[in-house]
């Protein structure tokens, strides 16, 4: 139940000024309609963030994650060109193996998604300054209310989501430094299998 709620907030947050977008517009939606479009709309903000968050540096496989770059300092992969491939593939090979690791898989689980949805949260209200600026001839206090009240609140939840990746980052290179001797005989096993192959 958790999840659809989460993904619901963004288009929540964007519902009254697409409300004031579509009234002056002449569009008329039934307020029963906003419940099936707040829960769609913000699955749809939140999946675009993710996109963006894959298609840019390679998302999880990039070579500068916290945990990917100590795989690569400790294993002396830094003259591969292939390095950050590599080493994702320790990272993955090493923390989805052990079942004892379910508590951090979750873990990690949780603050990605955490860190999308404040991503998507901080879109939403960026777009949703736009929307009441197009918007503010049919209801202009409340307008400016949207227009003076969403940029603080998308900079603090921009920010929040910032410092979870940041703590996550930094908790996720802690296990991969901890537990090294793990890492390092997988790596040692997948360099030997790739000189095979």
């Amino acid at each position: 139940m958790r999840d659809p709620v989460r993904w619901a907030l963004p288009g929540f947050v964007l519902a009254g000024p697409l409300h004031l977008f579509l009234v002056r517009c002449h569009v008329a939606v039934p307020w029963p309609l906003w419940f099936v479009i707040a829960p769609v709309t913000g699955f749809i903000v939140i999946q675009i963030v993710r996109w963006h968050f894959e298609g840019r540096d390679n998302g999880f496989r990039s070579p500068r994650r916290a945990s990917l770059q100590a795989i690569i300092e400790c294993g002396n992969l830094g003259h591969r060109p292939d390095a950050g491939d590599i080493a994702y593939q320790v990272y993955e090979v090493v923390f989805y193996q052990r079942p004892d690791w379910q508590a951090l898989r979750d873990h990690g689980h949780r603050c990605r998604e955490h860190t999308f949805l404040c991503r998507g949260m901080a879109v939403a209200c960026a777009t949703g300054v736009v929307l009441s600026l197009l918007g503010s001839g049919t209801l202009p206090a409340l307008a400016i209310l949207y227009v003076l009240t969403l940029p603080p609140i998308g900079l603090v939840i921009h920010a929040k989501g910032r410092q979870t990746l940041a703590a996550f980052e930094l908790f996720d290179r802690g296990v991969v430094m901890t537990h090294w001797p793990l890492y390092e005989a997988t790596l040692k096993a997948i360099v030997a299998d790739s000189r095979a192959d």
